[in-house]
């Protein structure tokens, strides 16, 4: 789960910094598993989800495991009382509804009750608007090599907007993508009773088409830029031999936060940034905008959100590729690959 990713390597950055001074001492007897939130809510149609869990204890693996949270009850709550209960789906996460979407200007809150009773409740989120996307640009990026014949190289994704004047905004983008890819069933092989490969071809299926997101970081003020026409990098597409073999379409979708998430994603990004050296910012506790109703002293990972959000995507063709990436062979069922399916999206022709 992205967060608490985030948090654990948060956590393991402070005790590298801090074990060349003085010795770590955690008592993790006394040490509660603590929530972990992820998710938000959007002016997009639904299903918007929720991920709920409980942190592992500090020390050994073997003291406990991270355990997704089964069986709450979930809802978001706006400020006129208005209730959408979320649908439990697997591994701790929770769905509205298809065609649940929130408005601009709204506030909402996120209640939750666990199983064992436990009750939280997030802050108030007012829902802002943000600008649309007026252009996507996109920039073949060769990155920097000591070889002149292994190197990395991709698309730099852009998206130009005009920030409105006299408004603090804040932005975030979350980008992803759908592209084809070819494989070589034909060629699969298998392991006999001696563990020797042998032919072993498939019937089926050698052309796919692949769905994924990017799960970085991406996020933004106009505290310096306000009012004007901005172009701001928003995505990166790593050309890994098989993402352009034909074209790519991204999506790209521009999110308004507010000044609160923006601060928790802004401490988040810092305290990722941490190398291990004198010049580093000091460590610092990542907070929450839940409390437990029960114990308001107990601590909550994550931040509920709620955003307007503007949508906009372009195709990547290949002809924007300067140098291309060797070919990525795979001598498989391309439905081996992960979020693939042999039907054609209607958008891409």
């Amino acid at each position: 789960m992205k967060i608490l990713k985030y948090i654990v390597c948060i956590c393991m950055v402070s005790i590298v910094c801090h074990s060349c001074i003085d010795e770590l001492e955690i008592d993790t007897e006394t040490k509660r598993n603590l929530l972990v939130v992820e998710g938000g809510i959007t002016t997009a149609f639904g299903p918007h989800e929720i991920l709920l869990s409980k942190s592992a204890k500090y020390g050994s693996i073997l003291v406990d495991e991270v355990k997704k949270e089964k069986n709450a009850t979930v809802y978001v709550r706006n400020q006129n009382g208005d209730q959408e209960f979320l649908e439990e789906g697997n591994d701790g996460s929770y769905f509205t509804s298809a065609n649940f979407a929130a408005n601009v200007g709204d506030e909402y809150s996120l209640v939750i009750t666990l199983a064992n009773g436990e009750r939280y409740i997030s802050t108030k989120q007012k829902i802002l608007p943000v600008p649309s996307i007026d252009s996507l640009v996109l920039v073949w990026k060769k990155q920097p090599s000591l070889s002149d014949i292994q190197f990395n190289s991709g698309v730099e994704v852009y998206a130009q907007w005009n920030d409105p004047e006299d408004v603090a905004n804040f932005y975030q983008w979350k980008t992803g993508g759908v592209y084809k890819i070819n494989t070589r069933p034909d060629l699969h092989v298998a392991r006999n009773f001696f563990g020797n490969p042998v032919p072993d071809p498939l019937d089926c299926c050698e052309t796919c088409f692949v769905y994924e997101t990017n799960n970085d970081l991406n996020i933004f003020k106009d505290n310096l830029t306000n009012g004007n026409t901005i172009t701001e990098k928003v995505g990166y597409i790593e050309d890994d031999g098989g993402r352009f073999m034909e074209k790519y379409l991204v999506v790209v979708q521009q999110l308004s936060l507010t000044k609160e998430a923006y601060q928790f994603y802004e401490l988040l990004n810092n305290q990722l940034s941490i190398q291990g050296d004198i010049f580093d910012p000091p460590p610092a506790k990542v907070g929450s905008n839940f409390i437990n109703l029960d114990n308001p002293d107990e601590d909550v990972i994550g931040f509920f959100t709620a955003s307007d959000v503007k949508t906009d995507s372009i195709f990547i063709d290949n002809d924007l590729i300067e140098e291309r990436q060797p070919v990525r062979q795979i001598n498989d069922d391309c439905r081996i690959l992960p979020n693939s399916t042999v039907n054609v999206p209607p958008f891409w022709n």
